[in-house]
């Protein structure tokens, strides 16, 4: 008689189908093999990014450190613009206070120049009166007695010195009204000149802060970025291990069952061997039924994974890739598995919050899809899923503004935004 021995369907973790497919022992042995040599190879390649990744996180944070001591030199300089600042405010505060001051006395010297001149004019006038011919000696000789001559020296003395201290300080006060207004376009000069400083300095000032804020920016944007794709090869290496981890479960549940097919057919054989007649009906009979196990099966296409609506499309935002779509809506929103498959992860993760994936296998092509800000997640990793299936409710955690769905589609295993397409693509 001939036997044949019947194997299991491999399950959705890479993909499922819906129909029951018979391989030999050393196929479906040859099939587990690639397909954890496969996974094999992708986790080495995200590993080997993962590596790369750190060496440059920490390039940058060598990075980060010089900027931080530029900025820090950036701060000191800072600092000490804002002391010469506040020093040349005192200088030119002590300056107009000054200028204030050589201003009044000016004006005072201005009154008794004014009035000297006014007496000037009178003793000029006066010699005019008299045609000018007069001379001191006439008044003293013109003397009628002896006390006369002397009332008269004292007269002419006393008029001679006024007239000679009316000239000094004339020419004193017109030396010092000089000397003032000398000083005071000195001043003026000095503080037009540090109010030029001050603005140079407010303009540097304003320079090394459009500086340290270039820096700072550059620095955020360079490190952010770097963390976000080294969170992404984390995930990726995580997503490939319980991947790795299901392909050797099936591994050992078929060869499991192999063991119970070969202890079957070897009773059976047994059974025979005692009967001639069911030997006979055995060898007469054909083959033995063929086991298999069907997986859980996709409908062929994608349906919408919630209702509501689209708030945002797939490309670029904020300088960085929106990989997938947006639905939003108010209250309680169920979500649906988009086709059927595997659920390859249910749980936490970064920026997306409560997210689930699930690998689909659909016209003989691996897709993975993902359903991020979760408020609730009803669905376990491994656990397989149909088409329309509930796995969870729309929510609003993680990296998230509102209530909505993130929903994702990736060719093949879920790698991170490199292995993204447009939802729009696929979705009816």
């Amino acid at each position: 008689m001939k036997k044949r021995i019947m194997t299991l369907g491999l399950t959705a973790v890479l993909g499922t189908s819906g129909v029951f497919v018979p391989l030999s022992k050393s196929a479906y042995a040859s099939s587990f093999e690639e397909k954890k040599a496969r996974i094999q190879n992708e986790r080495s390649n995200v590993q080997s990014n993962i590596e790369s990744k750190k060496n440059e996180v920490k390039e940058l944070e060598v990075k980060q450190n010089q900027l931080n001591e530029e900025i820090k030199k950036l701060d000191e300089k800072l600092l000490d613009t804002g002391e010469k600042i506040e020093e040349k405010e005192n200088e030119i505060k002590k300056t107009k206070a000054e200028i204030e001051q050589l201003k009044k006395q000016i004006a005072e010297v201005k009154k008794r120049i004014e009035k000297r001149n006014e007496l000037l004019k009178e003793r000029a006038k006066s010699l005019q009166e008299t045609g000018g011919t007069i001379s001191y000696l006439d008044v003293i000789l013109g003397a009628k007695s002896f006390n006369d001559f002397v009332t008269r020296i004292s007269a002419v003395t006393t008029i001679v010195d006024a007239d000679q201290k009316i000239i000094e300080e004339h020419e004193r006060d017109m030396k010092l009204k000089e000397e003032a207004e000398a000083k005071l376009n000195k001043q003026l000069s000095s503080l037009e000149e540090a109010l030029s400083e001050l603005a140079s300095l407010k303009q540097e000032l304003d320079k090394q802060i459009d500086e340290k804020d270039k820096l700072l920016g550059q620095l955020e944007a360079e490190h952010g970025q770097a963390m976000d794709q080294l969170e992404d090869l984390v995930h990726q290496d995580a997503m490939l291990a319980k991947q790795q981890k299901m392909i050797e479960q099936q591994q050992q549940e078929y060869l499991k069952r192999l063991e119970e097919e070969k202890a079957r057919q070897a009773q059976a054989s047994q059974s025979a061997s005692k009967s001639s007649d069911k030997a006979a009906a055995s060898s007469d009979g054909g083959s033995s039924p063929e086991p298999s196990v069907s997986s859980a099966a996709g409908s062929g296409s994608f349906i919408w994974p919630a209702s509501g609506v689209l708030t945002s499309k797939m490309g670029m935002r904020w300088g960085r890739l929106h990989a997938g779509i947006d639905i939003a809506k108010r209250g309680t929103v169920p979500v649906y598995a988009s086709a059927g498959g595997t659920v390859s992860y249910a749980g936490q993760m970064s920026g997306y919050g409560n997210v689930i994936l699930i690998i689909h296998n659909i016209n003989g092509k691996t897709y993975t899809t993902l359903y991020g800000h979760l408020r609730s997640i009803n669905v376990s990793s491994g656990q397989k899923v149909s088409q329309g299936q509930f796995i969870g409710y729309m929510g609003n955690t993680g990296r998230s503004t509102g209530q909505h769905l993130h929903f994702e589609v990736h060719n093949g295993t879920w790698r991170g935004k490199s292995s993204a397409i447009n939802p729009l693509s696929v979705l009816p």
